[in-house]
């Protein structure tokens, strides 16, 4: 039903249920037991469980129920955090936004990802969803995608910092560098592609909301923390739901 949809990085996990996903991997969580509190919190969450975190992947490789271009729906579009790595779904805030307006949860996002992977993927879903509302908590600014030729790797995400190493990449490409160093280049992107997002659902009569989404890797007392203890926790998922019911509450009467 759904032709020539933009290649990504979940497209080789689609159509089955994963107990673990980079970067909540069950090597970090068995280290992550060793510390009492941590012990003690996941149990408190019953993630120490079995099953007590899935992630079930639709046929398009997106942690999301299946597409249903008839049915009123929400899309979600961002990275690691919005995919809710570390969490159950339930307590993403994409889930938590789709049961408050009565939405079918159609999560776009997938780990590693950029602004530029948002808008390609916003191009060709949103006219064939044609969602009420979309929601763009964009990736850190500093990434950006890369086209190439290799059918196996169509196009990849630069990401300066790698989350799974707590690593830099190393500066070895001048252009990289240059665009790097100065702050102005990933601010822009990043920017372009939100309002492009913006002026995509503008052109298709669709409500959207966007987001810098800075809270994803803040792990604290308020926010708590996910299992990979990498990313924001379910706290900070509600706050961040919350938000945006407010906000599409609020363009509705306005």
């Amino acid at each position: 039903m759904f032709r020539d949809a933009p290649w990504h990085f979940g497209l080789k996990y689609a159509s089955r249920t994963y107990e673990w996903l980079p970067t909540d991997t069950e090597e970090n969580f068995q280290q992550l037991m060793q510390d009492p509190g941590h012990r003690q919190y996941f149990s408190d969450k019953g993630w120490d469980q079995p099953g007590g975190i899935t992630y079930k992947i639709n046929s398009h490789g997106f942690r999301s129920e299946e597409f249903d271009s008839a049915a009123p729906s929400l899309v979600s579009l961002g990275c690691s955090f919005t995919n809710g790595i570390g969490l159950p779904e339930t307590a993403t805030w994409s889930y938590l936004v789709s049961q408050a307006t009565g939405l079918k949860n159609y999560n776009l996002s997938w780990a590693g990802t950029s602004a530029d992977t948002c808008f390609m993927q916003a191009q060709y879903w949103l006219p064939v969803l044609r969602p009420q509302l979309v929601v763009m908590a964009a990736p850190p600014a500093h990434r950006f995608d890369l086209i190439s030729e290799d059918p196996r790797l169509p196009h990849d995400t630069y990401m300066p910092y790698m989350p799974s190493t707590g690593a830099w990449r190393p500066l070895d490409d001048n252009f990289v560098k240059t665009w790097l160093l100065n702050d102005r280049n990933a601010e822009l992107n990043s920017s372009r592609n939100r309002w492009a997002v913006q002026g995509l659902c503008a052109d298709l009569g669709i409500a959207c909301l966007t987001y810098h989404s800075g809270i994803r890797f803040v792990q604290n007392k308020e926010l708590e923390y996910a299992r990979d203890c990498n990313h924001t926790g379910p706290r900070g998922h509600q706050l961040l739901a919350e938000r945006i019911i407010h906000d599409w509450h609020e363009t509705k009467t306005a």
